[in-house]
């Protein structure tokens, strides 16, 4: 069978392409967990109240997610390479930022900063790499490491938090990356190519301006139910708000002549099953990770270094599996096969911590995460951005990398918002770390319970919906 889209021919990329922009989302991913064991650390450090204390880390998310769909047109308009660089600088300024803030309002006005230039690297990143590589074994192979690296940089996160506010000052999360962002840009003027796929036309700025903001407040009304702290305007406005942005943003879609989201993109059966499970890709690992944290540092009472310690295994596994096993297990099996395969792997895995007793924490939880994390994500993710850009016009690489990152963020946004709704209603208003032990470890087994069940939906929406066991070759 042969695609009706065929790519242009190959651009020749420096040989170092794949590495700069690797790392460039090994940060993007890094940042998204990164903050989770620090938080209590960053808390003594600014002297956070416990409300804002988590927007450290939600600032990011809602920017991130938020403005993905914008950053990926934005790129197939003025190209993704300047759109990329300029990103990549933005990030590495708001780290520096975030590093030297003196109060939290800095603090969080650098982490929205942060998101806004991670959004703009990684569906420019993903456009570059489909006009370097011709969509087949070679594409699976660039994807999958690249995805790896996103996948690998979340499980770090987790890892490295705990080691660096373990061994020193919180800040060090965000000042570490500084020259290491430094010198990827530097390495990224040398190394990307200028003949990216470029759009050039008109920008639609309704679009722009109604997609954004309903992402952003989707993203932000998600967060809000999550946090048992929210007040009832938090928890019911903006998801209503949203919903009527979004609306608006369809309707202008339908009538734009140079749209921000192509109205064809939503008519490829095959990219809108991929991108439909990937909204479950990110739920369970960030809902998995989120229950292992609590238990082992709220319920058991480990330090940050050995919380770090125990998720280390999953981590590299997360890396090996993505880089080594995932390229080649879409190419001999199928983007349909590794995909729901994927999934039921990671469902596997987060079923094991609703067994979760005391005395054998340490090892479910590291079982369960090298499963769910390590093994399961590591080959889902690459899956999922594979089938984000099946049969889609090189024009359209950018907003098709947009909407497959978005479907990415909301997806990990409403894993942490179900994990935590069950686990707050099961502890009946306490805290995991005040309640009786074995009152927090059955609130932890319920929300194990309950995402176990959303990469299960994904596995049977990716099994269905891609219907080609394996991607067409292109003629």
């Amino acid at each position: 069978m042969t695609s009706s889209l065929q790519d242009p021919p190959a651009v020749r990329a420096p040989a170092t392409l794949l590495p700069v922009v690797c790392a460039a989302i090994f940060f993007d991913a890094l940042d998204l967990s990164i903050t989770q064991i620090a938080l209590p650390s960053i808390q003594t450090g600014l002297g956070l109240s416990t409300s804002a204390l988590p927007w450290v880390a939600t600032a990011y998310v809602v920017t991130y997610g938020g403005f993905l769909l914008l950053g990926g047109r934005t790129g197939d308009i003025l190209g993704a390479r300047p759109v990329f660089l300029v990103g990549l600088a933005v990030f590495g300024i708001a780290s520096l930022a975030c590093g030297l803030a003196g109060d939290g309002a800095v603090l969080l006005g650098a982490r929205v900063v942060q998101g806004v230039g991670a959004a703009a690297t990684v569906p420019t990143a993903v456009a570059m790499l489909a006009a370097a590589f011709p969509e087949g074994p070679a594409r699976n192979r660039a994807f999958a490491t690249f995805a790896a690296a996103a996948a690998s940089g979340f499980s770090a996160g987790l890892v490295l938090g705990g080691l660096i506010t373990g061994g020193a000052s919180w800040r060090w999360i965000f000042l570490a990356k500084v020259p290491l962002v430094a010198a990827t840009l530097v390495a990224a003027v040398r190394s990307t190519p200028r003949s990216a796929a470029t759009r050039r036309g008109r920008y639609d700025l309704a679009g722009a301006l109604t997609a954004t903001t309903g992402a952003i407040l989707l993203l932000y009304g998600i967060t809000e139910l999550a946090d048992p702290a929210a007040g009832v305007p938090a928890r019911t406005i903006p998801l209503p708000v949203a919903a009527l942005f979004l609306a608006a943003f369809a309707m202008i879609e339908r009538r734009s002549g140079a749209p921000l989201l192509p109205p064809r993109l939503l008519r490829a059966r095959g990219l809108v099953a991929a991108d439909t499970a990937a909204l479950t890709v990110l739920a369970a690992p960030i809902g998995v990770s989120f229950l292992a944290t609590l238990y082992l540092q709220d319920v058991l009472h480990h330090s940050p270094m050995a919380t770090a310690l125990t998720l280390l295994p999953a981590g590299v596994a997360s890396a090996a599996v993505g880089r080594w096993v995932a390229p080649r297990a879409l190419d001999r099996f199928g983007l349909r096969i590794c995909y729901t395969g994927a999934l039921v792997a990671v469902a596997a895995g987060d079923s094991l911590l609703a067994a979760l007793t005391p005395g054998r924490a340490v090892y479910l939880i590291v079982t369960a995460t090298v499963l769910s994390l390590g093994i399961g994500m590591g080959v889902a993710y690459p899956a999922a951005t594979v089938g984000g850009l099946i049969r889609t016009d090189p024009a359209d690489h950018g907003a098709a990398a947009g909407l497959n990152n978005t479907a990415l963020q909301v997806g990990g946004g409403l894993g942490l918002t179900l994990v935590a709704a069950v686990v707050t209603a099961a502890l009946g208003g306490a805290t995991a770390g005040s309640a009786a032990p074995d009152v927090a470890t059955h609130a932890i087994r319920l929300g194990a319970v309950a995402i176990t069940l959303i990469p299960l939906a994904g596995a049977v929406i990716a099994f269905a919906g891609l219907r080609e066991s394996r991607p067409a070759a292109v003629t």
